[in-house]
């Protein structure tokens, strides 16, 4: 992404790395004169025994940053870490006093999306057994959300990791991290009708993406979804729709025209899209997941006497009403009962559309 790249330019400008004689990994900053003489600094709360971090206000010559992050050794005193950032130091203030922390800034938190960042993140990001850090270096994020440098402990040291601190630019939010299945995923998005979400193996201490899913919402109000998926080594493309996400609520408008699950969980909604010039209704069954499995958008016929709708996807008849779905197959007929209070919305509505015809 561009964002990532300009992180990087900005990244390696900003600092440059040298090792000093106790094997410690430090990054000193381009400062100027002035600036490394103050001494007024932020205490990050506390975030582990070992380590304590601490913020310095700085007049950056070239502007990208506005403050430097120490992280210390808590036993020595020796810096391990010195990063240039930009940061609102007053927001972060304001945020710690509503936690109570004093004049302390807060630490570990992350809440994705869209939610409070903290400047430093304490964790194990790769899965070995070692906490790891990452530390603000400005708002690179989507839509100008937080941005993070990321380094990974070794041995009595932190090594900064180029591939992780990819997915801490140019995302929205921080990258979450699932202890169970060992893998760390990320989100990002484009205006409110695409999203992408990536999930990623950590293969020789390197995030390897694993698994893409790009969702899109579609004229039919429905979610196309791209997934490529890594199989035997390669990324293997699929491309299906779904059901947005409902929840029934007074404060969410109902979504469709009529809608019943059945008692498997699957589900059955009927909506309209606008197609050849005017709005026409179709129908759309769904597993438990969402995920469409079938999807008819041809003639329908409702009886408004028996309140039932019905089409042919040859050769198969369905007919819809208040007592569920009946499919009516070349030698076998189906009865899908709805499960308890399930059936939402009115079939009256559907004589409105073009494609129904009114008996």
């Amino acid at each position: 992404m561009s964002s990532n790249i300009l992180s990087k330019v900005l990244f390696k400008r900003a600092f440059r790395a040298t090792t000093i004689a106790s094997g410690f990994l430090v990054f000193t900053s381009t400062l100027s004169a002035t600036a490394q003489a103050s001494n007024q600094h932020y205490q990050i709360e506390e975030f582990s025994d070992d380590y304590s971090a601490i913020i310095i206000p700085t007049e950056d010559e070239d502007g990208e940053s506005n403050s430097i992050i120490k992280v210390i050794n808590a036993k020595t005193g020796q810096t391990m870490i010195s990063q240039p950032a930009s940061l609102d130091i007053e927001y972060e203030l304001d945020n710690s006093k509503e936690r109570q922390l004093s004049d302390k800034i807060s630490a570990n938190i992350a809440n994705r999306y869209y939610g409070e960042h903290s400047v430093l993140i304490y964790d194990d990001f790769n899965f070995d057994n070692q906490k790891d850090l990452a530390l603000r270096d400005g708002r690179n994020g989507c839509y100008g959300g937080p941005s993070y440098q990321v380094y990974l402990k070794k041995d009595n040291t932190f090594i900064h990791s180029d591939g992780f601190t990819d997915l801490a630019q140019g995302y929205c939010g921080f990258f979450g991290i699932d202890k169970d299945s060992e893998t760390l995923n990320t989100m990002t998005k484009s205006g409110a009708a695409w999203h992408q979400f990536s999930e990623y193996k950590v293969i020789n201490d390197e995030p390897v993406v694993v698994r893409i899913i790009e969702e899109e919402w579609n004229n039919r109000s429905l979610l196309s979804i791209t997934e490529s998926k890594k199989i035997k080594g390669k990324m293997k493309v699929e491309n299906y729709e779904m059901l947005p996400p409902y929840v029934e609520q007074a404060e969410n408008p109902f979504p469709y025209i009529y809608m019943l699950t059945v008692d498997n969980d699957k589900k059955m909604v009927l909506d309209s899209q606008y197609k050849d010039g005017s709005e026409q209704l179709y129908y759309a069954f769904a597993d438990e997941e969402g995920r469409i499995e079938l999807l008819y958008e041809g003639q329908f016929d409702y009886d408004k006497t028996k309140k039932t709708l019905s089409f042919t996807n040859r050769p198969v008849l369905y007919k819809i009403n208040n007592q569920g779905i009946t499919v009516k197959l070349p030698n076998n007929t189906v009865q899908l009962k709805p499960q308890p209070k399930s059936v939402l919305g009115s079939l009256d509505n559907v004589v409105q559309f073009k494609n129904v015809r009114v008996k």
